[in-house]
């Protein structure tokens, strides 16, 4: 049979291929959507992060400008505009970083328009808080501000990072509030202090507090307030609230903010201060009369003796009087401890402007105190700082092994050039121009002989035992014991204080012929400069 073909079925297969090409072409059109959507949210995602590590370029400008004055003479000065809060003229310091010289001024509304600063609740500007996540409808009063050029690699020009300003203030009470929570309240003063906003707040190495009344200001030097209590008033220093904006070519934004301060030094409640038993042994000498700010008049103890000597040699009883321009700091035990102190006997002298004159046992000696120091925690600090020099590495090249780690006897060590003994140290920190400074890390038990000298701070992760002499001006941290077992014809003369931890219940002996001077100037000495420490950071919703 022959097959007959109906002419309606004629075209399907037309109609099929194009069926199958729309199909085709709607899944390709899919396709290109789906493409092109992960292709923006890539773009936005990388725009977006690209701001973020922007805004990250703009916070560590802050705070390398931050760094101490003296390290980098082309940055901000002492940052002087920023005086003490409320914000009188120059309280708000933006550094601003355009473009191909477009023109930035966050206190106008626009693209960088400050929109987050009514939210720190600094008194004085006039600027509401709106609440949290609602951006700020005014800026500050141009009296406020200040403002300094950026000094990033291709600042105003095509290539220039994409932060626009960094905003920085001192840190007040109650300031930074976001997202409903206030971070930058600070409490421990009194009740009316820890409601007040205008109190500038300030860092003591481990916390933040207020500023205390008789500060004129976080930074002042605090040998020069009177009448100090006993133990001392503490070196605090500023902290700043520094918050940057930075916004992408696309428009993407992102805002960012760090709390920032400079570490104190360390400075301590004694010429010594020890968590464990003090045993006294010895032609020991300890002096807590500052060095740094007190004139001493007359070289007899209170008995009329010549000091460490056991004598009657002296008919005057000591007298210290203020250094030229400072009041003399008469308020640090010569020994401090959580523990027990032996009674000093003929051979030993401890002086202190806390002493009783007419009690032969009181000597400036503070017994059973409260601990206040984190030993491990100063020991980690230091030793992780950028700039110290390990002992277990070149040039000292200590081979320390066991457990614990023992680094062995070392000779004629030079841990930094102290001043020169004698005369006394210089009542300057900065010193004579011979003078050179480090931070020294021993990881393990030491004994020094030979006639070692230092400058600085040394930190030792064990105990160390000074055997043959010494000349050290700054800070001797020891996490665990620390002896001085005298030896040869050298003496130990250390210009600062002694700071003794507790790893092993074993006495901590001093003696041996050393005499111990409380300096502050050698504790406060300036050291590489670094830049301050990050306390807090968060993002910000503006």
């Amino acid at each position: 049979m022959k097959g007959r073909r109906s002419k309606k079925e004629r075209g399907v297969a037309l109609l099929i291929a194009l069926f199958a090409l729309m199909l085709l072409a709607a899944v390709a059109f899919q396709m290109m959507f789906v493409a092109d959507t992960e292709t923006l949210v890539n773009r936005n995602f990388r725009d977006s992060q690209r701001a973020y590590d922007a805004a990250w370029s703009g916070l560590q400008e802050a705070r390398e400008r931050l760094m101490p004055e003296n390290a980098y003479p082309h940055r901000i000065p002492p940052l002087g505009v920023l005086t003490a809060l409320p914000g009188p003229a120059g309280s708000i310091l933006y550094v601003t970083n355009p473009r191909n010289g477009e023109a930035i001024d966050p206190t106008l509304a626009g693209t960088y328009f400050d929109n987050e600063l009514c939210h720190e609740n600094f008194v004085g500007l006039g600027l509401a808080n709106p609440g949290p996540g609602i951006p700020c409808a005014a800026g500050p009063p141009s009296g406020a501000v200040a403002y300094v050029p950026s000094d990033a690699p291709f600042s105003n020009t095509a290539g220039a990072i994409d932060y626009k300003w960094v905003r920085i203030t001192m840190k007040a009470n109650n300031t930074a509030y976001q997202g409903g929570a206030t971070y930058g309240l600070v409490t421990g003063g009194s009740p009316a202090d820890n409601a007040v906003n205008s109190i500038p707040v300030c860092w003591d190495g481990a916390n933040q507090a207020l500023k205390p009344a008789n500060y004129a200001a976080c930074d002042i030097d605090p040998s020069l307030i009177p009448n100090p209590p006993p133990g001392g008033w503490p070196t605090l220093k500023t902290v700043y609230v520094v918050t940057t904006l930075a916004v992408t070519p696309t428009g993407a934004r992102r805002m960012a903010q760090m709390e920032v301060a400079l570490d104190p030094p360390t400075i301590t409640n004694a010429a010594v201060d020890s968590q464990d038993h003090v045993n006294l042994v010895g032609q020991l000498t300890v002096n807590a009369f500052d060095n740094c700010s007190c004139l001493q008049l007359m070289t007899c103890d209170k008995f009329g003796k010549n000091p460490g000597s056991g004598t009657n040699a002296c008919t005057s009883p000591m007298l210290y009087v203020d250094q030229p321009g400072k009041i003399c700091d008469k308020s640090k035990y010569g020994i401090y401890s959580s523990s027990t102190v032996d009674n000093p006997g003929a051979s030993e002298t401890i002086s202190s402007g806390l002493d009783d004159p007419n009690t032969p046992q009181n000597e400036g000696i503070a017994q059973n105190e409260k601990w206040i120091y984190d030993i491990p925690a100063l020991v980690d600090r230091y030793k992780n700082d950028a700039t110290a020099v390990n002992t277990a590495n070149t040039p000292y090249n200590y081979s320390c092994t066991g457990s614990p780690l023992n680094c062995g006897t070392a000779a004629s060590q030079a841990f930094g050039v102290p001043p020169t003994f004698p005369p006394t140290p210089p009542s300057d920190p900065i010193g004579p121009v011979d003078m050179a400074s480090q931070i020294t890390y021993v990881p393990g038990n030491l004994k020094i002989t030979s006639s070692s000298q230092g400058n600085g701070i040394l930190v030792v992760d064990g105990d160390l035992e000074v055997n043959g002499g010494l000349q050290f001006y700054g800070l001797i941290l020891v996490k665990g014991v620390i002896s001085f077992t005298g030896g040869g014809a050298d003496k130990t003369n250390i210009y600062g204080a002694v700071l003794a931890g507790q790893q092993s219940l074993v006495d901590v002996d001093l003696g041996g012929s050393a005499t111990i001077n409380y300096d502050s100037c050698a504790l406060q000495q300036k050291k590489a400069p670094r830049p301050p420490n990050a306390i807090a950071f968060r993002e910000l919703p503006y």
